[in-house]
């Protein structure tokens, strides 16, 4: 029998630690992808900084240079398994009807991309001088068809991704055909046709597609991982290695294309995620890891808008110039923007569920009202 490795979730399905493991993982490389960059150009803004001439020697150590190359890595892959890992929570309990999917997608994606595009990065990323006064409600408009989506990209690909997924699934289901790989087939044929093929990319809809296929590798390596037997600590740990071995070789010759590339990054995430549950085996019911693991999503939205104030402070400053700048300047667009996302997102869950209970008791005083008349 497969070794099991999950409990319940709080919203009726199975929740398994090691994909709480890989969210966790994932974004972190996020946050370190987005903390080096000293140039970025869209639409209606841009950054554009120089690093200063009298440049610490600390940024050039061999650990700074090695937080640098690592973006590198992680764009290779990072995207593709955030999809992956969609696809693996979507197969976690069976798929409700179509209508229902449609309402729920809606309400956690494309609202928040909505709300917080508007309400939070468009204004964040003017006080970090990415937008001026003349751009910023061009760019609001913009955010309105996915023209200026920034980071939050994600939300409305994923969407249409999920949304054409469970229509497949659903017309499978109707026709009888019940193969996994027969679903997978039909997600890399949409890949590679309507995501290369689509003559419009409205709210990030040809883009979701263009991801479709990895989404499908996901859902189908749930329902592989549930059947077959765990490896062994030896076996994961070589496996890993080899991983990083053949990373290695591709960095220096360049041995694997890009789809390969993000298979061999997406499955040594998963190992290392595996790692982590043997070795943590009690951080998982810790307060501090359920706050951060309810709060990832937060950390995603909140962090990258961050990431441009802390960018005009860093330069602004100087901090560059000196040892101990350097240090703070890492740290900040690192440590500071996933704990700052983990906060921020702590205070809008307190600030829903206070709003959800004074309009309950609302609601409830009005039924009792209605009684009495």
């Amino acid at each position: 029998m497969p070794k099991k490795m999950s409990f319940r979730a709080p919203w009726g399905g199975e929740r398994v630690d090691i994909y709480d493991w890989v969210r966790l993982i994932t974004t972190i490389f996020v946050v370190i992808g987005h903390s080096t960059y000293l140039n970025m150009v869209s639409s209606y803004g841009k950054v554009e900084y120089v690093l200063p001439e009298k440049l610490s020697v600390v940024y050039n150590s061999v650990i700074f240079r090695w937080i640098r190359w690592m973006p590198e890595w992680i764009y290779g892959f990072h995207m593709p398994l955030f999809f992956m890992l969609s696809g693996a929570v979507l197969a976690l309990r069976p798929i409700s009807s179509f209508d229902r999917i449609f309402k729920s997608k809606f309400k956690r994606l494309l609202f928040p991309y909505f709300v917080w595009g508007w309400c939070f990065m468009i204004p964040a990323k003017r006080i970090g001088d990415f937008y001026s006064n003349d751009t910023v409600f061009a760019a609001m408009r913009g955010f309105l068809s996915g023209e200026e989506g920034s980071h939050l990209w994600f939300l409305p690909a994923l969407f249409w991704c999920m949304i054409l997924f469970c229509a497949l699934y659903k017309l499978l289901e109707r026709l009888h055909v019940k193969s996994g790989y027969a679903l997978l087939l039909m997600t890399g044929i949409i890949q590679m046709t309507a995501g290369t093929y689509l003559p419009f990319d409205i709210l990030y809809l040809k883009t979701g597609l263009s991801y479709i296929f990895y989404f499908g590798l996901g859902y189908q390596f749930e329902h592989e991982r549930r059947v077959h037997e765990r490896w062994n600590m030896r076996t994961t740990l070589f496996t890993a290695m080899f991983l990083c071995l053949l990373q290695a070789l591709n960095e220096r010759f360049a041995i694997l294309n890009s789809f390969f590339a993000i298979i061999v990054g997406a499955f040594f995430t998963y190992l290392l995620a595996d790692i982590c549950t043997r070795l943590f085996t009690s951080a998982t019911g810790s307060l501090i890891w359920k706050v951060i693991v309810r709060n990832l999503f937060y950390v995603y939205i909140f962090h990258d808008p961050i990431e441009y104030i802390i960018l005009k402070v860093s330069m602004e400053h100087r901090w560059l110039c000196s040892d101990i700048g350097c240090i703070l300047y890492v740290m900040s667009r690192t440590v500071f923007a996933f704990g700052i996302g983990v906060l921020f997102g702590e205070i809008v869950s307190k600030c829903k569920d206070k709003a959800g209970r004074i309009l309950a008791g609302k609601y409830q005083q009005d039924n009792r009202n209605v009684v009495l008349k």
